[in-house]
């Protein structure tokens, strides 16, 4: 345990990381918003920060294709350095962004976003995978919760703007 603490004390990311995902539940179990004045809860606020949420995961899935495409092992250690801090920036965009957990289909969406940050923060910086395929597990879970998402957003995006 006391191996844990000293690995998450020396990566910053995950520090902020667990600070975004105790403000995501805490928004929700409070069913409070985040939004400090009037504007933030109109539709124009909801629109700008769901675009950079959008902007921000989309943004994630480039790791993927660069290690796809077997870049240099540099430039992969670049996108994957970026790729962490962007997840950390996008969790707390969520909590910015989102007002309550909602009704079905917004509860799951919200639910995967949530285990989509936690898996990302049990990477193997943090958590030290003995055997590879338990590291292996873990990569299919994060990849395949962060693929349940891209359907998730499409619908959440088609219904909010067209009930607006």
């Amino acid at each position: 345990m006391t191996a844990l603490i000293l690995r998450v004390r020396r990566r910053p990311y995950v520090i902020l990381g667990l600070i975004g995902l105790s403000l995501v539940v805490l928004v929700f179990t409070a069913e409070t918003a985040l939004q400090p004045t009037r504007w933030a809860g109109s539709l124009s606020w909801q629109v700008a920060t769901g675009t950079a949420l959008l902007a921000a995961i989309l943004y994630q899935w480039v790791l993927l294709w660069v290690r796809d495409r077997k870049a240099p092992a540099r430039k992969q250690r670049k996108h994957y350095t970026a790729h962490r801090w962007v997840g950390v920036a996008t969790t707390l965009l969520f909590a910015v962004h989102a007002v309550r957990f909602g009704h079905a289909w917004t509860s799951v969406l919200a639910v995967t976003f949530i285990a989509v940050a936690a898996t990302g923060l049990l990477n193997r910086e943090v958590i030290p995978y003995r055997s590879s395929w338990l590291y292996h597990l873990w990569l299919w879970v994060h990849i395949a919760l962060a693929s349940a998402l891209l359907p998730l957003i499409a619908v959440h995006v088609w219904i909010a703007l067209s009930y607006q």
